[in-house]
């Protein structure tokens, strides 16, 4: 080694193996895949080993015969990465086939009126002799950047989360299957601002009141507690308005005790009809006679008392000049006739 190879050096980390080079390719190949696809090439192995039996195998692992033959080609044509997931795209989006015209004179139409909704536009257009669809609209609009992304998110919760609305034809038949609940503000003696909270059995007429001093959903779910304690039967059903203090805490312990949450529709107050009109009677009755003043407590307690009188002493013409208290005693002893049932309409 002092001839020519004296100078040399030469240092052998390892030896090559034949078809190394295609192993690693093969365990990069796997490492990409991904769970689904892992699960396919078990599904597959399977399929191997029990005599390629594909009618077995979409038996064994819930599928059906074309898509184990789906999976099996793909593995033919593109090796194991063809068992990792597709883009679902549709290869042939579709082309926007409105004229341009009517595309201009729904932008401007947005443009003159921002807050009118899709619906206002096609009237408008078809004034103008334009027969399209609103669904149409809607797609210009959304194309061309013209919907407010705020007012949006708020319309798709409300399509996944609908709100339950009572069934049309509801029999109201016993004390409880339905208490409406509602909110009225009123300006104590000072200008302080407070809210009475008011909860109506439909049926008896029994009520409960409460003074608190904001709309939020934790004194909802104060009230509704107060109103279980308060109403001398249990509480299937509760109907509200789609404010604030009817939502989150106030939800979660009508789910908690398993009480139905129905709302009414936006701005149809008529729904809520007892306890309407049970508030325009507390203003004949209560707040125009001199009972307000500027101290909470007292209020609190002049609520009480108005509400004792109303369900203890005032006769009631709905109830056949009962008062609430009386006609629910008639429930209980059975002594009523079969035909006092009301039925809810929408």
């Amino acid at each position: 080694m002092q001839g020519r190879y004296a100078g040399c050096r030469m240092t052998i980390y390892g030896n090559i193996l034949p078809g190394a080079a295609s192993i690693a390719a093969w365990a990069n190949r796997v490492q990409s895949l991904t769970p689904r696809a892992k699960w396919r090439v078990k599904v597959l192995d399977w399929h191997k080993k029990h005599r390629s039996n594909i009618s077995l195998t979409a038996r064994h692992f819930g599928l059906t015969r074309y898509t184990v033959r789906v999976w099996q080609k793909r593995f033919r044509q593109c090796g194991i990465i063809g068992l990792n997931d597709h883009s679902h795209r549709p290869k042939h989006l579709r082309q926007p086939t409105t004229p341009w015209q009517i595309v201009a004179t729904i932008v401007n139409l947005r443009k003159q009126y921002p807050a009118w909704s899709k619906y206002k536009l096609q009237v408008l257009l078809r004034k103008q002799g334009m027969n399209i669809s609103a669904s149409t609209i809607g797609r210009i609009l959304k194309r061309k950047g013209l919907i407010s992304p705020k007012v949006s998110r708020k319309k798709r919760r409300a399509s996944l989360h609908p709100k339950a609305r009572f069934p049309r034809g509801l029999r109201i038949s016993c004390p409880g299957d339905m208490v409406q609940m509602d909110t009225k503000h009123k300006h104590l003696v000072g200008g302080r601002k407070v809210y009475q909270f008011t909860a109506i059995d439909v049926l008896t007429k029994i009520r409960v009141l409460r003074y608190y001093p904001s709309l939020a959903s934790r004194n909802g779910a104060r009230f509704l507690c107060c109103c279980l304690k308060r109403f001398p039967f249990s509480i299937k059903a509760v109907q509200t308005d789609n404010g604030a203090e009817f939502l989150k805490e106030f939800e979660r312990i009508c789910q908690g005790k398993g009480i139905t949450h129905y709302f009414i529709m936006a701005r149809t107050p008529k729904q809520n009809t007892y306890v309407e009109i049970s508030h325009g009677a507390d203003q004949r009755e209560f707040y125009q006679q001199g009972k307000v003043c500027s101290n909470l407590e007292m209020m609190q307690r002049r609520l009480r008392q108005h509400e004792l009188v109303w369900n203890e002493t005032r006769p009631h013409q709905s109830l056949n000049y009962l008062t609430p208290k009386e006609y629910f005693s008639k429930w209980q002893r059975g002594r009523l006739p079969t035909k006092d049932v009301i039925t809810l309409q929408t």
